[in-house]
C-alpha cells in the first residue's frame, strides 16, 4: 500500500559509500537555452560543447572508466575541429530534444524500490519545464514514487559503464540477467542530505539516451536557476 512506502529517495548515500563524485558534473560543458519560449521541452546549445584543452568530461575522481559526457565517435583526446564541434552539438541537440518529448509525456521503465525485491513496471516522466524528474506509481500516475529536482542531480551511475560494485547487491539481484545492463542510479541532494533511486530502462539504447540526456539536461536546469 502506498501509506506503507519507504521515504522518497531511499539511501542517503550513494552504493558503497560513495558519495555523489561530481557535484560539478556538467560545469563548462555547455549552456542551453531555450528554443521556444513556448515549449520548453525543445532545447538549443548556446555554447560548444567542448573546449580545446579537453573533448571531453572526464569524472571528477579520476575513475578511469572514461569520460562523463564522450562525443560520440571521438575515441582520442585530440582537440575538435569547429566542424566536429557543430556536428556534435546538433546530434546531442536532436538526441535530447527527442528525449524530452518522450518524457514529457512518459517513458516505460522497471522501478526497484531499496529494500524491495519486486521490481515495478512503471514510467519516469519529466515536466513540462524539464525542472523536475519523477517515477510515477503503476495503478496511479498521480502518486510520485520518487520526485527530484533535475538541478538536485549529482550524479548519474550507470550499472553498464560504472559496474556492480556501484549498486547494492539487492537492486541488482531483483533484475532478470537481460536488465542488469539497463540499471541506473540517480543520486542527488535535497537540502544537505543525498539521496538515491534506481530504475532499469527498457533497451540498451534508451538507456544511453536516457543517460546522455538527463546529463544534459541537469546543466540546463542549472544554468535556468542561475539565470
Amino acid at each position: 500500500p502506498a501509506g506503507s512506502r519507504q521515504a522518497v529517495g531511499g539511501s542517503r548515500q550513494p552504493a558503497g559509500g560513495r558519495a555523489p563524485r561530481r557535484g560539478d558534473m556538467l560545469g563548462g560543458f555547455a549552456q542551453c537555452c531555450c528554443h521556444d519560449a513556448h515549449d520548453r521541452s525543445t532545447l538549443t546549445f548556446a555554447q560548444p560543447l567542448a573546449t580545446d584543452e579537453a573533448t571531453c568530461l572526464m569524472r571528477a575522481d579520476g575513475d578511469p572508466g572514461g569520460a562523463l559526457l564522450a562525443p560520440q565517435g571521438f575515441g582520442s583526446a585530440r582537440p575538435l575541429t569547429e566542424e566536429e564541434k557543430e556536428a556534435e552539438k546538433a546530434r546531442l541537440q536532436d538526441v535530447v530534444n527527442a528525449f524530452a518529448k518522450r518524457a514529457v509525456r512518459g517513458c516505460p521503465c522497471v522501478f526497484i524500490q531499496e529494500g524491495s525485491d519486486e521490481p515495478v513496471v512503471t514510467q519516469y516522466r519529466i515536466d513540462r519545464n524539464l525542472e523536475c524528474f519523477s517515477i510515477v506509481n503503476p495503478d496511479d500516475p498521480s502518486i510520485l514514487e520518487v520526485s527530484c529536482p533535475v538541478a538536485s542531480i549529482q550524479d548519474i551511475y550507470a550499472l553498464a559503464e560504472d559496474g556492480e560494485g556501484c549498486f547494492p547487491k539487492e537492486v541488482v539481484n531483483a533484475l532478470r540477467p537481460d536488465e542488469k545492463d539497463l540499471l541506473l542510479m540517480v543520486a542527488y541532494s535535497s537540502g544537505d542530505q543525498s539521496y538515491r533511486f534506481f530504475f532499469a530502462e527498457e533497451s540498451k539504447q534508451s538507456c544511453s539516451t536516457c543517460l546522455e540526456s538527463l546529463r544534459i539536461l541537469c546543466l540546463y536546469a542549472r544554468s535556468a536557476q542561475n539565470a
